[in-house]
């Protein structure tokens, strides 16, 4: 078996990886990583967009990679919302494309500081570089490292485990296709 991820983020790849160990269906598969466009910001600054991102990335690295059986695409984004003090919510999203079928799931969402989420919205910066503005990193690999939530969480949940909540929310619907048709 053959899958491809749309992004040669080390984090992502190291996700996917070591997720498949648990999914009898994948633990046998390949995975090749392939630079692809999200289509979408640097930074999405929507739920959509970032969905739309993930998706894009899916489609593409599933069209790139000859005999592909899955495209994964991995994608962190905003997305808003009203009940929270800064009145968005950092996700992560990942999408699987069989060629037909997409299979969507989202990781657990957490607020960023309010001196980053500045940087963001109001110079357009993405988040990597809105964490080297505001000094709470000097990193500048850090969204294929531990990324701001390794640092919020003091290493507790890094941004490949991260990436790996929304890649098993999205397997659901792969591994019980049956119940999503």
């Amino acid at each position: 078996m053959l899958l491809a991820l749309g992004s040669t983020n080390k984090a992502k790849i190291q996700a996917l990886e070591e997720i498949l160990q648990h999914y009898p269906l994948l633990a046998n598969a390949q995975v090749k990583a392939f630079s692809v466009p999200s289509a979408v910001a640097d930074q999405p600054l929507t739920l959509q967009e970032t969905l739309e991102g993930a998706k894009n990335r899916a489609i593409h690295a599933f069209q790139m990679c000859d005999s592909c059986n899955y495209g994964f695409g991995v994608e962190s984004g905003l997305c808003e919302v009203s009940a929270v003090k800064t009145g968005f919510l950092h996700v992560s999203v990942c999408c699987i494309y069989d060629g037909k079928r997409h299979f969507t799931g989202l990781s657990t969402g957490f607020e960023v500081p309010p001196a980053i989420l500045d940087y963001v919205l109001k110079e357009k910066m993405d988040l990597a570089h809105a964490c080297l503005a505001s000094g709470i990193t000097t990193n500048t690999a850090i969204g294929s490292t531990e990324g701001l939530v390794g640092i919020l969480t003091k290493g507790r949940l890094d941004r490949k485990e991260y990436s790996k909540e929304a890649i098993r929310s999205a397997l659901i619907q792969l591994e019980f296709t049956h119940w999503y048709s």
